[in-house]
C-alpha cells in the first residue's frame, strides 16, 4: 500500500488541475464569445464607407483589440490543453531537497509542465525544464547543486529523497525510490513498449548524459554517439528547453529544424507542442532550394543522387566526390569573389552617358561584404540615375529623334515612355552582364577545372542533378541573390554526418544570426565522397560549439545490439543499456515475400511498426510489388506500404522503405531480405547493414536466398 501522504499528495494536485481546468473553461467560453462578436463588429466596421484618415486608424486600432483577443484565447486554450494532460499524468518524480544553511526541507514534484496555485502562491508541481528539476537528472541523493541561468547563481544543498512515479489515468500505479540513475524498472518499462509510428518524449527517463546535453549553456552544441542512444530526442526535447529557458527572448518562430527527410519529419510531428510549446518548422534541402534557388527548373531528389551512388553511376559518382569536397567549395568561392566582368560604355544614340571606365569605378569593392548582387545593384542606380539625368537635360533633342526615327509626332508621355523601354532594355542587359545567372557562373566555373571535363553539359538537361541544384543555389547565397534570413535564431540539425560540406556551408551563410543544435554519429555515414566519416570533421565545421558524447545506446535489445557491432569498423559501438530479447535470426529461404509472411504470423499484434528495408527505392519498390502478391488486401491492423520516395508519411504498418529513408527512425520490428547479396559487400555494404540492424527495438529477421 502506498504512504497516505503520498495518495494525498496526488488527491491535492488532481483537485487543483480540476479547479484551473473549471475557471479555465468557463474563462474560455467567454473568451470564445468575445471574439467571435468582435470579429462581426469589425467585419460590420469595415464595410461602412472610410471618410478620412480618422476612420482608417480607428478601424487598425479596432484590428488590434481583436487580433489581442485572440492571442488571449489561444494562450487560454494551450494552458487548458497543458491542464487536461495532466490529469492523466500531473508528475512522474520527486525529490526532497534542503539548501545549505536552512532547515526546511522542501518537496519538489516534477512533471511534463509546471503546476502553480495563484491561492496560496506555491508549485505544485515543477516543469521538467525548470533549473531546480535538474537535479532530480543529474543527482542522487546526498550533495547536490544548481544553476539559476537568469541570474547566474548556483543554489547548493543536499538530497534527501529521490522518488519515481508511475501514474496512469490519475492512478498512481507504482513509485521506486533510487539513489543515483533514473531507475532501471522504469526505464526498461519505457523501452520494451512498442512503438506507435511517432518518437516519444523522454522526459521521464532522461539520462544525465542526455540532460547535460539538453541544458547546455553553450550556443553551439555538437551531441554524438552511436545508434539509439537519443541523440533525436535529446535535440528535440533541447529546443524545448531553450523556448523555456529563453521565453522572453526566442519563440517556436525563430526555431528551425533540418531533418533528414520529409518521412523522417512526419515521424517526429507534434513532439515539440508536446512538450509544452508551439510546433517549429522542419526543412529538408529539397524544400530549401525550390522556395530559395533562382533557377526554376526542376530537379532530382537527394534520394535520386544516392541511387546513383549505390548504382556506381561512373562518371557522376567521380564528379560527385569533387564536387562535395571542400576543396572545391573553397576554388567555388574564390571564383566568385574575383569574379569581374566586361565593361562596355553606356549610349544613347550616339550620346555616351557612362564610360566603361566609371562603370568599372562604380562596380568596384567597396566593403569586404560586397557580393556581385550589391556591386550590381551600386552600378545600375548609378546608370539609372545618369539616364534620368540626361532625360531631364535633353528632354527636347530626344523627343526630335523618336519623331525623326519613327515619323511621328509623339506626346510627351509617349516619348517618356519609349525612352523608359530604352532605359529598361539596357538595365537589363547590363544586370545580366555584371551579375549573370548561377547557372551560367556554375558552367564557367566547372569548364576551368580538369576534373570536372563533361559535368557542365549536365547543366543543360532540363532536370537538374540533386548536386548542382544544391551547388547552384550556393552561388545564389554567395552572391547575394539569396538574402540571409536573420529572424532565425536556433537550427536544429539531425543526422548531420549524411549531410555534405556544401550543406553545412549553406546553412552558416544563410542563417547568420543562428545558433546551432548538431547530432550526429560517425558510423552511420553512408556515403563516402559526400558524407562527413569523422566527428572531427563535424568540429572543423562547428569551431566553437561544444562537443557532448552520449556513450551509451538504447533502442535495442543486448542481442540486436551485439549482432549489429559486427558491422563496424572495430566490431564494437560502445556501451549499451542491457534489455534482452530475442536472438537475431537468419533464414535461409528460396520465397522471401512467403518467409516474411510466417515471421508476420509469429510477431505480437502490439507491434505497430514493422520495417522491410532494402538498399535502394528501386529495390524497394520492386520488393514491394513482389509483397503485394502475397499481402491480404484486408490487413487493416498492419496495412503494406512502400516508402521510397519523399512525399510517404511513416505511419503505423509493415514499411517496404528504401534504407536512406530509414534514417533515425525505428520499429518493432526490422525484416531485411536480401542478406548476404552483393549489395552488402564491402564498406558500404557493411554500414547498410549497421543501419538497417539498429533500426529494430525488439526483433530483427535477415533472409538469406538459398
Amino acid at each position: 500500500m502506498f504512504e497516505q501522504q503520498e495518495l494525498n499528495k496526488l488527491s491535492t494536485v488532481k483537485e487543483e488541475i480540476l479547479a484551473q481546468v473549471n475557471t479555465l473553461g468557463v474563462g474560455l467560453a467567454k473568451k470564445r464569445d468575445e471574439v467571435l462578436a468582435s470579429r462581426k463588429e469589425m467585419w460590420r466596421e469595415a464595410r461602412r464607407a472610410i471618410r478620412d484618415f480618422d476612420d482608417v486608424a480607428d478601424l487598425y486600432i479596432f484590428a488590434e483589440e481583436v487580433a489581442g483577443n485572440e492571442r488571449s484565447y489561444e494562450e487560454t486554450s494551450k494552458l487548458l490543453y497543458k491542464l487536461k494532460k495532466m490529469m492523466s499524468e500531473p508528475y512522474f518524480a520527486r525529490i526532497d531537497f534542503t539548501e545549505a544553511g536552512e532547515n526546511g526541507v522542501e518537496e519538489i514534484y516534477i512533471g511534463r509542465y509546471s503546476l502553480f496555485c495563484e491561492a496560496t502562491q506555491t508549485f505544485h508541481v515543477y516543469d521538467w525544464r525548470a533549473p531546480i528539476s535538474s537535479l532530480y537528472y543529474d543527482y542522487g541523493v546526498g550533495a547536490a547543486k544548481f544553476t539559476v541561468p537568469a541570474t547566474g547563481a548556483t543554489i547548493s544543498g543536499d538530497i534527501l529523497l529521490k522518488r519515481q512515479y508511475q501514474i496512469e489515468k490519475g492512478e498512481l500505479l507504482y513509485l521506486f525510490d533510487n539513489d543515483i540513475a533514473i531507475d532501471d524498472e522504469i526505464l526498461r518499462r519505457e523501452l520494451s513498449k512498442a512503438t506507435d509510428a511517432h518518437i516519444k518524449t523522454i522526459v521521464n527517463t532522461i539520462q544525465t548524459e542526455q540532460n547535460k546535453a539538453i541544458r547546455a549553456d553553450a550556443q553551439n552544441v555538437l551531441v554524438y554517439g552511436p545508434a539509439g542512444s537519443g541523440k533525436t530526442s535529446v535535440g528535440l526535447h533541447r529546443l524545448a528547453y531553450l523556448l523555456y529557458r529563453d521565453r522572453k527572448t526566442l519563440s517556436s518562430a525563430k526555431l528551425r529544424i533540418f531533418s533528414p527527410s520529409p518521412v523522417f519529419a512526419s515521424y517526429i510531428a507534434g513532439i515539440i507542442p508536446e512538450l509544452g510549446e508551439d510546433d517549429v518548422q522542419n526543412l529538408d534541402f529539397n524544400t530549401l532550394i525550390k522556395e530559395l534557388a533562382k533557377d526554376r527548373r526542376p530537379f532530382h531528389s537527394m534520394y535520386q543522387q544516392i541511387d546513383a551512388i549505390l548504382g556506381g553511376e561512373g562518371a557522376r559518382t567521380d564528379w560527385l566526390n569533387t564536387k562535395y569536397s571542400p576543396a572545391f567549395l573553397d576554388a567555388l568561392e574564390s571564383y566568385i569573389a574575383a569574379y569581374t566582368p566586361s565593361f562596355e560604355a553606356v549610349r544613347f544614340s550616339t550620346d555616351t552617358l557612362c564610360t566603361a571606365k566609371r562603370l568599372e569605378e562604380m562596380y568596384q569593392d567597396r566593403t569586404k561584404t560586397s557580393t556581385l548582387k550589391s556591386k550590381t545593384d551600386r552600378a545600375v542606380s548609378y546608370v539609372e540615375r545618369v539616364y534620368d539625368e540626361y532625360y531631364k537635360a535633353n528632354q527636347r533633342a530626344i523627343g526630335e529623334l523618336f519623331n525623326s526615327i519613327h515619323s511621328e509626332d509623339f506626346s510627351d508621355y509617349e516619348i517618356r515612355a519609349k525612352y523608359e523601354d530604352e532605359k529598361s532594355l539596357v538595365i537589363r542587359d547590363l544586370k545580366s552582364q555584371l551579375s549573370p545567372r548561377s547557372a551560367k557562373l556554375y558552367e564557367k566555373f566547372l569548364r576551368t577545372r580538369p576534373d570536372c571535363k563533361g559535368a557542365a553539359q549536365a547543366l543543360k538537361m532540363e532536370k537538374l542533378y540533386y548536386e548542382d541544384a544544391l551547388l547552384m543555389l550556393y552561388i545564389d547565397i554567395l552572391t547575394g541573390q539569396v538574402t540571409p534570413d536573420k529572424t532565425v535564431r536556433h537550427i536544429l540539425i539531425d543526422e548531420a554526418q549524411d549531410l555534405s560540406h556544401v550543406h553545412h556551408r549553406i546553412l552558416a551563410k544563410l542563417y547568420v544570426s543562428s545558433h546551432f543544435t548538431v547530432l550526429a554519429d560517425a558510423n552511420q555515414a553512408l556515403y563516402k565522397g559526400i558524407s562527413l566519416n569523422s566527428i572531427a570533421e563535424l568540429q572543423t565545421l562547428y569551431p566553437t560549439a561544444q562537443g557532448i558524447p552520449l556513450s551509451k545506446s538504447y533502442r535495442s535489445t543486448f542481442e540486436i545490439n551485439s549482432f549489429a557491432a559486427q558491422f563496424l569498423p572495430n566490431g564494437n559501438e560502445g556501451a549499451s543499456y542491457t534489455r534482452h530479447g530475442k536472438e537475431p535470426q537468419v533464414i535461409q529461404t528460396t520465397n522471401q515475400p512467403q518467409a516474411i509472411m510466417e515471421i508476420l504470423q509469429t510477431l505480437p499484434d502490439s507491434y505497430k511498426t514493422v520495417g522491410i528495408l532494402l538498399p535502394t527505392a528501386a529495390s524497394a519498390t520492386a520488393f514491394h510489388r513482389q509483397m503485394a502478391k502475397v499481402y491480404p488486401a484486408n490487413n487493416t491492423p498492419r496495412p503494406l506500404q512502400l516508402i521510397a520516395s519523399e512525399d510517404n508519411d511513416f505511419a503505423p504498418g509493415v514499411m517496404v522503405m528504401a534504407v536512406p529513408f530509414a534514417k533515425g527512425l525505428e520499429f518493432d520490428a526490422v525484416i531485411c531480405p536480401g542478406y548476404g547479396s552483393a549489395d552488402f559487400d564491402g564498406e558500404l555494404g557493411r554500414r547498410l547493414m549497421y543501419l538497417i540492424c539498429t533500426r529494430a527495438l525488439h526483433e530483427l529477421y535477415l533472409l538469406e536466398a538459398n
